[in-house]
């Protein structure tokens, strides 16, 4: 299973390059792509450090908890996007299936 998620988000990533540039063009600090069923980074603009630590506190905590709150109000919803704005940086989070998107602004 492990080799069907990486070509996955290979092509994915792939698919979305256009996109990627897009996002990246303009007041972007950087983006991070992790696939969530090893909970590892698959692609990132940023070094290792940072982009675990994204995965770890974005991704991880506070993507699972908003999910579950919008489950919890709504269990026929789902989570489609998120955005976090603090005093420094604008966090812009799409959680999918097998893999997460996070962009820093």
């Amino acid at each position: 299973i492990r080799t069907v998620m990486n070509r996955v988000l290979e092509d994915v990533i792939h698919r979305s390059s256009g996109v990627v540039d897009r996002i990246t063009m303009e007041h972007t600090h950087g983006y991070v792509v992790s696939d969530n069923i090893a909970n590892a980074v698959a692609e990132s603009s940023f070094d290792n450090t940072t982009a675990q630590a994204i995965v770890k506190h974005i991704n991880g905590l506070l993507v699972s908890t908003c999910q579950s709150v919008v489950r919890d109000i709504d269990p026929a919803n789902s989570l489609c996007f998120l955005r976090l704005a603090t005093r420094k940086f604008e966090y812009l989070v799409a959680p999918e299936e097998y893999f997460t998107i996070t962009v820093v602004q």
